[in-house]
């Protein structure tokens, strides 16, 4: 009996020891949460994504602390599109900003960014139309550019990426070919929206997005001028303009379309001006700026001279840059010339520059134009010049590369 009662102490023993060293969870809503590590299939760890077309899913998941207490919510472009801490989801073709946040249930939160490039199928029709072709006034005619257009039965204008609240259904105008389609916008609030194809069978796909103004908005050539010399502003909604002040001076003869001004540019010393632009009823004509629509920029004394500027996205013979030898009889041999452009998703991109008969390289071409400086530079030799006076005018071509602005100093 007595070693019996001494086998039972030493079991209250051990298993009043067992109890002091039982695991305890030392997570708590209250913890900062963090974002631990990123996790997918092909091991980059990165949270910027390069989706092959839109059936291949966006696949990927994180680990987060306090795993207990935290939620992961996935946002494109600003919508919530899953919570969990594993995605698996397809998009329509387009480009997206990501935030990956993490959030306790006591509301700190963490995020992430990273970005989601949905690439199309190359019998997709989809459209590559530069940031400055975006920007549109209902009642006014835009063009959208890209490949396969002339597959687009409409044109949907929606609110969110996956097209279900659908704005405006617009009807292409006749005439559309695989690189361009023209609508004309009807009725439609200020804002920004998701354009989405739809073809004959009724299947949708993504092209992006389009920011609608009701008021007049300046896109380029308002960043810079030569004194002197004319100069053209130009976007949408702008037949009402009456004045462009700059500094103190106000401009009133002005040539106006719908889609640019033109005027002389004032006397003005090297440096920084403020600008702005009013409509006959006062109102102001905004510019877009990184921080929003503003009524007045800056705008500076260049030390080039402008030979062309507007937006083309050149595709070999197809779509090009025109410079005429009225607009190059002021190019003196010799003198460098500047080619400003923006780089679009494309397959690849090359600049060219050669003459009307595609006989003689200016520049001859020149590929992997992502990684080149810009603006790309050349010099105008006696050659180049024989061969634009000979046949009439030089072209810029090339392929998925948006051309901004051609100039020479």
């Amino acid at each position: 009996m007595k070693k019996y009662l001494i086998y039972l102490a030493v079991l209250a023993v051990v298993f009043a020891s067992c109890e002091k060293n039982t695991p305890f969870d030392t997570q708590s809503p209250d913890d900062e949460p963090l974002i631990l590590k990123p996790y997918n299939e092909s091991g980059t760890g990165s949270f910027t994504y390069n989706l092959g077309n839109p059936d291949t899913p966006l696949f990927d998941s994180v680990t987060v602390t306090p795993s207990n207490y935290t939620t992961v919510n996935w946002y494109l472009n600003g919508l919530l599109v899953f919570t969990g801490l594993k995605i698996e989801m397809t998009f329509p073709t387009g480009s997206y900003e990501l935030i990956i946040e993490a959030v306790t249930t006591a509301g700190k939160r963490t995020e992430r960014k990273g970005s989601v490039t949905v690439s199309p199928y190359d019998t997709d029709p989809y459209s590559a139309t530069p940031a400055a072709g975006r920007h549109c006034v209902p009642g006014n005619p835009t063009t959208l550019e890209g490949s396969n257009l002339t597959q687009v039965d409409k044109v949907l204008l929606t609110k969110d990426i996956f097209g279900n609240e659908v704005v405006n259904t617009i009807t292409p105008e006749a005439g559309a070919t695989d690189t361009q389609l023209a609508i004309v916008l009807p009725e439609t609030q200020d804002g920004r929206y998701y354009v989405r194809f739809k073809n004959a069978e009724g299947k949708i796909f993504g092209a992006g997005d389009i920011n609608v103004h009701n008021a007049s908005v300046a896109l380029s050539g308002y960043s810079e001028f030569v004194p002197g010399t004319e100069w053209t502003i130009t976007g949408v909604k702008l037949e009402n303009v009456a004045s462009v002040k700059l500094d103190e001076t106000v401009i009133t003869e002005l040539t106006k379309t719908a889609t640019s001004i033109t005027f002389t540019a004032p006397n003005a010393e090297v440096g920084d001006h403020k600008l702005s632009i009013k409509n006959a009823d006062g109102s102001s004509v905004y510019f877009i700026t990184a921080d929003g629509l503003v009524e007045t920029v800056t705008a500076m004394v260049s030390a080039e001279t402008t030979i062309w500027e507007g937006s083309c996205v050149i595709n070999w013979g197809d779509s090009k840059v025109e410079l005429t030898t009225e607009m190059m009889k002021d190019v003196p041999v010799g003198s460098t010339i500047y080619v400003y452009f923006n780089v679009p998703d494309a397959e690849y991109h090359a600049l060219r520059i050669t003459d009307d008969w595609w006989s003689h390289d200016l520049l001859p071409q020149v590929d992997g134009m992502e990684g080149k400086p810009n603006p790309y530079t050349f010099v105008y030799d006696e050659a180049g010049k024989e061969a634009v006076d000979q046949t009439g005018k030089a072209l810029v071509t090339g392929f998925g590369l948006e051309i901004t602005k051609i100039s020479f100093k």
